[in-house]
């Protein structure tokens, strides 16, 4: 699979980095296939994280979830590229925890946000962009964002 999606979340959004954000992938010689503004409700955004809620044990997750996107706008993309873009895409967002991530990545560049902090503040880390993890990733991801 040469193709792969990606979701700028609201912290991204509402920090006006889209632009910036965006440029490490045409940079890196990928293609935008797809784009689209999307103000997130509450079905779409349970259902884009089904999983990860399923697998987090953490009080309030789901809450914390649906207080930080629904109501909010988001990016969607569908980046074309080489095989292996998926990887690729992953490897220049960086880690899930900002505070991990290399100073070159994208998580690692613009946030400094901790799980801690997230903690205290009562909502999910804020890590600026969701990249799809897997051919099935992305078909679904792709098919729940766009259709």
């Amino acid at each position: 699979m040469n193709k792969t999606f990606i979701m700028l979340k609201p912290d991204a959004m509402k920090r006006g980095l889209e632009q910036e954000i965006i440029k490490h992938f045409t940079d890196d010689g990928m293609t935008i296939e797809k784009s689209n503004h999307v103000l997130v409700n509450e079905e779409l955004i349970l259902n884009h994280y089904k999983e990860v809620i399923e697998k987090v044990t953490i009080v309030g997750f789901k809450e914390r979830l649906l207080r930080e996107f629904v109501g909010e706008t988001v990016a969607i993309y569908v980046l074309s590229g080489t095989e292996g873009i998926i990887e690729r895409v992953r490897e220049l967002v960086g880690p899930t925890e900002p505070v991990k991530a290399d100073k070159h990545t994208i998580r690692g560049k613009y946030s400094q946000d901790s799980y801690a902090l997230a903690a205290d503040e009562d909502r999910p880390v804020r890590n600026l962009i969701h990249a799809s993890d897997s051919p099935e990733s992305v078909i679904k991801e792709t098919s729940l964002w766009f259709d």
